[in-house]
């Protein structure tokens, strides 16, 4: 069944109104574990979904996805022709997102939350820089956003299709990949 968030979905909320892929269902569960993003009533959310499956853990949160999206926009706003790709290796325990202009080479950084001994850290790092840790998410993007100070009306720059192409097709590492 498409969700909220896939395309084709125009906001019809009704069992009757769903559109059926995969084949013939006969019962409609009103629920659903897939939640639209960006997330809105994100506490809402939570206790309909449960408790967190990753505390303190690499993967990034509701939150954290939201700011990526916007660093994600933002950066496109200031350099067209931006893509992303994210990463999440469970193998590794880390998460990444890297920003890059396939034609310019600016940007070209990465943004990544690694699990180490328990709890999360969060790195930054450029082309030309190694990694270096950074003690939150928001150090990073919400200082790129004020540095390229968008319109106040966001509906000029955020790209959450865009984010949720980066989100969809991000690879997941669940072996050890010997090159």
């Amino acid at each position: 069944m498409r969700s909220r968030w896939l395309p084709g979905w125009r906001g019809e909320d009704s069992a009757a109104t769903r559109v059926s892929i995969g084949g013939k269902v006969d019962d409609v569960s009103e629920t659903t574990n897939v939640v639209r993003f960006p997330l809105r009533g994100r506490s809402a959310i939570r206790s309909a979904i449960g408790p967190s499956r990753n505390p303190g853990g690499y993967e990034f949160t509701e939150g954290e996805l939201a700011a990526l999206c916007r660093w994600f926009s933002a950066m496109k706003y200031a350099f067209p022709g931006t893509e992303g790709v994210m990463v999440v290796s469970h193998q590794e325990g880390y998460s990444a997102v890297g920003l890059y202009h396939p034609a310019r080479g600016v940007p070209n950084c990465l943004v990544a939350k690694h699990e180490v001994g328990g709890s999360a850290r969060f790195f930054w790092s450029t082309e030309v820089d190694p990694p270096r840790p950074i003690d939150d998410l928001r150090e990073i993007t919400d200082a790129h956003i004020r540095a390229i100070q968008p319109p106040r009306n966001e509906k000029g720059w955020l790209d959450p299709t865009g984010w949720m192409g980066v989100y969809t097709s991000r690879t997941i590492a669940t072996e050890l990949q010997v090159v």
